[in-house]
């Protein structure tokens, strides 16, 4: 089977990103491992900044296609959130820094932020109709929870770094039901710890 060059170097480049973070990672070390030269790569990518853009822009698409309109469906928003997170690791950990220096970014990052806000508005005001989550309580409580949410997916590793993981027990998934606990009625509470986690 004839060697994908191309296809290997964004492997073993998110491996050793997700490893070390994109700053310590060079062309040279992506080389390296992969016992090729530094020539070789670059016929294939020029900078560091194009095998990021690449290995955002060509991986599948895993985010949600609809808004997670259930207390089960908003769980696996979280979970799928949290997976994400852990394997795009240096994808997260460098999040303003990527969106500063390639401008494709950080239209992909505007982008799935409209997006998913959309999702999750439409998730809470469901999930308000069904009498699972309370009404706000002042205009604009829902948004701010849903960029709580948002910012702490997104920050999550860092803010793990910055705790030295002392609470390692605790997951995004956790985190997040966390943050929503406080808008849920008592059936929707009932419903998170009868069939979900145990707060």
């Amino acid at each position: 089977m004839k060697r994908d060059t191309r296809q290997e170097i964004l492997d073993i480049a998110k491996t050793l990103f997700n490893e070390r973070g994109y700053n310590d990672v060079t062309l040279r070390d992506i080389a390296g491992a992969m016992s090729i030269s530094k020539g070789n790569l670059t016929y294939h990518f020029k900078k560091k900044e194009d095998i990021i853009e690449a290995l955002l822009i060509e991986s599948p698409n895993t985010r949600p296609v609809k808004a997670p309109l259930s207390i089960e469906a908003l769980d696996a928003y979280f979970l799928d959130m949290q997976r994400a997170v852990q394997e795009n690791a240096y994808y997260f950990l460098h999040y303003t820094q990527l969106s500063q220096i390639i401008p494709k970014i950080r239209e992909r990052q505007s982008a799935i932020y409209v997006t998913l806000t959309s999702f999750l508005n439409e998730a809470f005001y469901t999930l308000h109709s069904d009498g699972l989550l309370r009404s706000e309580t002042f205009p604009g409580e829902y948004a701010c929870i849903i960029d709580a949410l948002h910012l702490s997916g997104i920050f999550w590793n860092s803010f793990n770094g910055l705790k030295q993981q002392a609470d390692s027990q605790k997951t995004y998934q956790h985190h997040a039901w966390g943050l929503m606990y406080g808008l849920l009625t008592k059936k929707g509470k009932a419903k998170l710890t009868g069939n979900l986690i145990n707060l």
